[in-house]
C-alpha cells in the first residue's frame, strides 16, 4: 500500500499483533494494482466475465459500491485509465512495479455494474471496468486488521495505513483516541489534534504524491468528470466517520467540492471534518470550532 503502518493496542498479545500484520500483507496481496496476480489485477485485466476472488475482495468491492453511492459519485475507483494517462502508472514506493491495463475499446463502465456473490465467492465483472483501490483500500485495510484484534481479544486498537486510521475500544488515555491532523504541508507540523472515541479518520491531499508530465504538475486527485487532476482550490481536507473506508471516500468526494461547498458536503452527510484551502485558510465543521488549531493564518 505504499505506506507506513502504526498500530497501537490494549490488551493484545505480540502473537494478536503478528496475526494483524500478516493479515495487512494478505490484503496487499490481493488488493494492489501493481501485483499482477492481485484480485484486483485480474478484475482489471479481464475484459468481462465472472472471477472468483477472495471474501476480502467481495468486501472491498461492496465497500466501492456504496462508496461511489452514498457520495453521489464523487467517489469513483474506476478512474484507474486517467490516473495511468495523468503519469500515474509506477508504484510511488517501487517504480519498477507498473499497471498495464489491456487495450480494451469498451466503454467506461460503473463500479455499480459489478455483480457480486459472496456465498460463491464470485464476482461478475463488466466489460471496460478499471479499478484502483486507493485509499478506500488502505481506509478498510485498517478497519478490518481493528476488527480482528479486538475479535481476538484485545480492549482497545488503533490501526493508522498512510494516515487513514481506524479505531475501536478503550484508548490509551482517558480523553480518547488522540488524531493529530497535519497542515496541507505536513513539513509545517500539526494544525490540530483531535480526541475521538472511535470510528475512522482519513485525509484527501493534494499536496501529497504528485509528479509532473508534459512539464505540468499533476496530482492523484482525479475529477471523474473530466478525467484530470481536480482544480479544488482545498489543499487537504481530513474527515471524521464511522469507519476509515466510509471516511476515505468522503473525504475523497469533499476535496473535490471546493472551498465554497465543502462544509455544506460534510453537514449534508452527518461528518466532521476540517479542510484547509490554498490561500491557508482553515474550514471546520460546527462541532469541531472549539478546537484549539496551530497555524500562522485564521480559521474560519
Amino acid at each position: 500500500m505504499a505506506s507506513e503502518l502504526h498500530i497501537i493496542t490494549l490488551g493484545a498479545t505480540p502473537a494478536m499483533v503478528a496475526d494483524a500484520v500478516a493479515g495487512l500483507e494478505h490484503l496487499e496481496r490481493c488488493w494492489s494494482r501493481f501485483i499482477p496476480t492481485s484480485d484486483i489485477s485480474r478484475i482489471n485485466a479481464t475484459a468481462g466475465g465472472v472471477l472468483a476472488v477472495d471474501d476480502s475482495t467481495i468486501t472491498l468491492l461492496a465497500s466501492m459500491i456504496e462508496g461511489h453511492r452514498v457520495t453521489e459519485g464523487r467517489f469513483d475507483p474506476t478512474v484507474l485509465p486517467s490516473l495511468i494517462e495523468q503519469g500515474y502508472a509506477a508504484s510511488i514506493s517501487d517504480p519498477s512495479l507498473v499497471t498495464v491495463l489491456p487495450a480494451d475499446d469498451s466503454p467506461t463502465a460503473s463500479v455499480a455494474q459489478l455483480v457480486l456473490d459472496p456465498d460463491g465467492g464470485t464476482v461478475a465483472v463488466p466489460p471496460g471496468l478499471a479499478l484502483d483501490p486507493g485509499g478506500i483500500g488502505k481506509g478498510l485495510a485498517a478497519d478490518l486488521a481493528v476488527a480482528m484484534l479486538r475479535s481476538r481479544g484485545a480492549s482497545g486498537a488503533l490501526v493508522s495505513i498512510g494516515g487513514d486510521l481506524a479505531m475501536s475500544g478503550s484508548a490509551v488515555i482517558d480523553d480518547g483516541w488522540l488524531v493529530k491532523v497535519e497542515h496541507a504541508d505536513p513539513l509545517d507540523g500539526v494544525l490540530c489534534t483531535l480526541a475521538l472515541d472511535g470510528g475512522g479518520v482519513a485525509t484527501s491531499s493534494t499536496r501529497s504524491r504528485r509528479w509532473v508530465l508534459d512539464d505540468s504538475e499533476r496530482h492523484h486527485q482525479i475529477d471523474p468528470r473530466t478525467g484530470r487532476p481536480s482544480t479544488t482550490d482545498l489543499a487537504a481536507v481530513t474527515v471524521i466517520g464511522r469507519s476509515g473506508w466510509l471516511a476515505e471516500v468522503h473525504a475523497t468526494a469533499a476535496i473535490a467540492c471546493g472551498s465554497t461547498s465543502v462544509m455544506r458536503y460534510l453537514s449534508d452527510h452527518g461528518l466532521s471534518g476540517v479542510a484547509i484551502d490554498d490561500r491557508g485558510a482553515v474550514h471546520l465543521t460546527p462541532d469541531l470550532e472549539g478546537v484549539t488549531l496551530n497555524e500562522q493564518v485564521g480559521a474560519r
